[in-house]
């Protein structure tokens, strides 16, 4: 029992300090980003192992634009102003990505599906209202962030500035949704379908009468939504910050408050 035991501990710490590892990205003029170990650093070369990988590569250092280390050191390897980060654009100019948005659910879990719901609503709304910038597909952001390894579990341990580079954008819009059941409420409604067992009219006093009752009813859930929306650039900074509670208390309430967040941000034309 005791060895069952050390070999419980010993595996759950295993796969703890696995959970905590971070790793470093390597970041190539072809527009790759590469998440992993780098084992050892060349004169004109790097030794690297793909994250959950045990195989080793060699990248040469004339591909390479950066390297950014699991320390969240960065070692420019190339000039970055020198290449293409993304192959669609030479630049990050005027290009906007929406992240997929955190969207907790009344039992205070994060629901993934509706946070790529959300991020469509978000990317729909702005490129019918900002015409003077680019704004990234959500299906190509997605999949630039999972080529990249950055999921909504791993998310925060790339800064702002890195997710524009792997997106290659200028701009990221990210943000969280809160929806709690504040109260329930419930509907209903009844009906008498009455007839006569003598043929006479149910208003006669020798009649006698027999029916049915129909009943029906309703129940909705009251929500109190609310919405945290940010804009970021690709320097890091935050240019848009706000936090509203939606008016309504329907499971939908915070597509108006999304949209009224969008109309106050700064890439919004107006």
């Amino acid at each position: 029992m005791k060895k069952i035991y050390c070999l419980a501990v010993a595996v759950c710490s295993i796969i703890y300090l696995q959970a905590q590892q971070k790793f470093d990205t390597v970041y190539m003029k072809n527009s790759d980003v590469n998440v992993g170990s780098i084992t050892a650093i060349n004169d004109g070369s790097i030794n690297f192992t793909y994250k959950g990988e045990t195989l080793g590569y060699t990248f040469k250092k004339n591909d390479i634009v950066k390297i950014v280390f699991s320390s969240g050191r960065t070692e420019n390897i190339n000039n970055p102003d020198a290449v293409h980060i993304n192959k669609s654009t030479a630049s990050h100019h005027n290009n906007v990505a929406v992240l997929p948005f955190a969207y907790i659910n009344p039992n205070q879990e994060t629901n993934i599906e509706m946070g790529y719901k959300v991020q469509e609503e978000c990317y729909t709304i702005l490129s019918n209202k900002a015409s003077a910038l680019t704004i990234q597909d959500p299906s190509t952001t997605n999949a630039l962030l999972g080529k990249a390894g950055v999921s909504f579990d791993n998310v925060r341990n790339f800064t702002l500035a890195e997710l524009c580079d792997i997106l290659g954008v200028e701009y990221v819009v990210k943000g969280t949704i809160s929806a709690n059941i504040t109260s329930t409420t419930s509907t209903g409604s009844a009906s008498y379908d009455a007839k006569t067992k003598d043929g006479t009219s149910k208003g006669s006093s020798t009649s006698k009468s027999t029916g049915n009752v129909y009943a029906s009813g309703s129940t909705q859930d009251n929500f109190k939504t609310s919405v945290l929306m940010e804009i970021y650039t690709d320097e890091g900074k935050k240019i848009y910050g706000q936090d509203r509670t939606s008016f309504w208390t329907t499971v939908d309430a915070y597509k108006s408050t999304l949209q009224y967040l969008l109309k106050k941000c700064p890439i919004y034309e107006r």
